[in-house]
């Protein structure tokens, strides 16, 4: 039975519905360009990814969870839905079949269409190396993907996998950045969690069910080992299992911990077994339901304000970086970019998380991320227009002066030293003579110290069970060091993953907790990198209600990342 009221199956109807939204919106991008393309060509697998994290290499399928396989050919063109999800192994024309050694199962279909196809994987699949079957009017193809008991994934808001979870409070109201109005009961926003909340996360991909997948809703499957970390804290875990209304979608009902972190961009992350999920933000705030940005800049202008009421908001975005060029050995330029833009419109389901898009993560936490994954809001080029910020910008710093001419509106990048001579730690003041759109404006910020690794030491070996302990020495004084922790897959060092750490400088010291290195693939092309943690400050200009300088610096280490030396995980 379910341990909710008895209201559950209905209320969780409504709520499914983002998760429905999650699982097949993003193929909605891909319909019209495959439409002509549907023809009769055989199916061609591209990915198969769990549905809810949609990490895309190294993630087992999970037995009982709900998957995604993406190619050409896979259905028909436009998008056909189930009318009642994973009933049926066929759905307009379309079928999956899964094949491990020589047993093999039919998948349940929720959808299909040209590019993409969502179904469930049964709960009686055997796990180890699998092949997956498309066939679409007769025609097949196939692709190999892993098969795993527990592979969870969290749902998120914009279907990426990654940005604010899916987290409901006990009424079935989503937790948000900002409260809306209406609040209150399904598919509302009532905004952030606080210490002592009991909340609902919403995943697939949590385990098999010992009976048949359509007949186990509500079942608490207490066998799996389970741990929820908020913000790196552990907390208390009352239910884990099948929600009550939906097949193939799990609930983990858990108890906000007491001290959690406090921000607009927690991370969440479960950990199932040695499996990890994807890492997904979640608000926390303490005495209120309006989270407070970590970032102080975003802090300090009315965002929140203007993206609820859904009006448009002038921005002026100025980064100063000092980043790697790639070239070996490890080789800097010196970077300048303005951007100077209007935000027209806020996709309204999105409204009340925009901010945990934009927010940074708090000190003393840490998230997993596939390599080249940008967390970002999900706004479309029609959903922005560039601003005329002006042509002629001054920066002026420890080692001179140097002007940077041109562009046009939206705003305009330049390289400011090729060699990465004019960066350096100290303050800088940037000067704009203004445009049509925005006014001149002087914008002042420090360029941080670069904290210097002391351990681990080049060519470290370190088991991942174990944790990390990473030390430095120096960085910014009143500042954060961001610690970056890679591990590829293969030499290629095409696909892998990220572990992104905050601390503050002054600590000198951090433990990289054993579920976070546990994240990253086994192998040694790997890599540590430690950085000044980009900050921002406000300026202000006529035109323009937000106005952020902000500095990044690409730091230094070994390994992956860095251009030099070598990093073991086991």
């Amino acid at each position: 039975m379910s341990p909710f009221d008895n209201d559950f199956r209905l209320l969780t109807k409504e709520v499914s519905s983002y998760m429905r939204i999650s699982i097949h919106h993003c193929s909605a991008a891909l319909l019209f360009l495959g439409a002509s393309l549907a023809a009769e060509a055989a199916p061609v697998i591209k990915a198969i990814q769990n549905a809810a994290s949609n990490i895309p290499t190294g993630q087992p399928i999970g037995v009982g969870g709900i998957f995604v396989i993406k190619g050409s050919g896979l259905g028909p063109a436009d998008i056909s839905i189930a009318s009642s999800p994973f009933q049926n192994t066929t759905l307009s024309g379309t079928s999956v079949q899964v094949t491990v050694g020589s047993t093999t199962v039919d998948a349940l279909m929720y959808y299909t269409s040209d590019q993409q196809v969502a179904a469930l994987l049964p709960s009686n699949t055997p796990t180890g190396s699998g092949t997956f079957k498309v066939t679409y009017n007769g025609q097949s193809g196939s692709g190999g993907h892993g098969i795993g008991v527990s592979t969870l994934g969290i749902f998120t808001i914009d279907s990426t996998g990654t940005g604010p979870g899916i987290v409901t409070f006990p009424d079935y109201s989503l937790v948000s950045a900002a409260k809306a109005n209406p609040c209150g009961g399904p598919n509302t926003a009532c905004g952030a969690a606080n210490p002592g909340d009991v909340l609902i996360l919403w995943a697939t991909g949590l385990g098999p069910v010992p009976k048949d997948d359509s007949s186990s809703l509500g079942q608490n499957m207490t066998n799996i080992s389970l741990s929820l970390f908020v913000g790196g804290v552990k907390a208390e875990v009352s239910y884990q299992g099948r929600s009550g209304c939906c097949i193939g979608e799990d609930q983990i009902v858990f108890k906000v911990p007491d001290n959690a972190p406090l921000g607009c961009s927690v991370p969440l992350i479960v950990q199932v077994g040695g499996g990890i999920s994807n890492s997904v933000w979640m608000p926390v705030a303490k005495g209120s339901r309006d989270c407070t940005p970590v970032n102080a800049a975003l802090a300090s202008v009315p965002v929140e304000q203007a993206v609820m009421s859904g009006t448009s908001i002038n921005i002026a975005d100025i980064t100063l970086s000092h980043e790697l060029t790639a070239a070996a050995p490890p080789v800097f330029r010196d970077h300048v970019n303005f951007e100077f833009f209007t935000i027209l419109r806020f996709p309204p389901a999105t409204q009340p998380f925009f901010v945990s898009w934009i927010d940074s993560q708090p000190d003393g936490t840490c998230y997993v991320v596939p390599f080249n994954t940008d967390i970002e809001p999900p706004l479309s080029d029609s959903d922005l227009v560039g601003l005329d910020g002006g042509t002629t910008f001054t920066i002026t710093g420890p080692n001179g002066s140097t002007q940077v001419t041109g562009g046009e509106a939206g705003g305009v990048g330049e390289t400011i030293s090729a060699t990465g001579a004019f960066l350096v730690p100290g303050t800088y003041t940037i000067k704009g003579n203004g445009g049509a759109d925005i006014g001149p404006f002087t914008a002042t910020t420090t360029f941080p110290q670069v904290p210097k690794l002391t351990s681990p030491t080049d060519n470290a070996s370190v088991t991942r069970s174990n944790g990390m302990t990473v030390t430095w020495n120096g960085g910014e004084p009143n500042g954060s060091v961001r610690i970056v922790v890679s591990s590829a897959f293969d030499n290629s060092f095409t696909a892998g993953r990220q572990a992104f750490c905050k601390a503050p400088a002054k600590a000198g010291t951090f433990a990289v907790p054993p579920y976070i290195m546990t994240a990253l693939p086994v192998g040694n092309f790997g890599g540590i990198v430690l950085q000044p943690a980009p900050a921002a400050v406000p300026f202000t200009a006529s035109g323009v209600p937000l106005g952020l300088l902000e500095t990044r610096h690409d730091g230094a280490g070994y390994g992956y990342g860095a251009g030099t030396g070598s990093f073991t995980l086991k």
